[in-house]
């Protein structure tokens, strides 16, 4: 009988011992599925940001093309089309370029 009672003793420390455990890896799951979600959540944010990033450059780029190959037509290589200046920025751009022709040996 002793043997049994022993036998229980044991059995009932080696249980606590192993549900300690066991509630201390949920708990570490749950964080870490917690993290996960949050990581998850921020990356989504940034992925849909860089998609409409996107959709808006492909639609100025779609709205430059017609500009940008009327320029390439008539040889015009002072003017850049870059679509994310503006006229203001474009003009300056321009005029950068220039000087920086005529400054270099061979330039024109």
């Amino acid at each position: 009988m002793s043997r049994g009672i022993l036998k229980r003793l044991f059995e009932s420390e080696d249980t606590s011992e192993l549900r300690r455990s066991v509630e201390d890896l949920q708990k570490r799951v749950r964080n870490i599925e917690e993290e996960w979600t949050e990581t998850y959540n921020r990356f989504r944010t940034l992925q849909m940001r860089v998609a409409k990033q996107v959709q808006r450059l492909d639609a100025n780029s779609s709205q430059e093309e017609p500009q940008g190959a009327e320029g390439d037509q008539n040889g015009d290589v002072t003017t850049p089309t870059i679509s994310s200046l503006s006229p203001r920025q474009q003009k300056l751009q321009r005029e950068i370029m220039l000087r920086r022709r005529a400054a270099t040996p061979g330039g024109e």
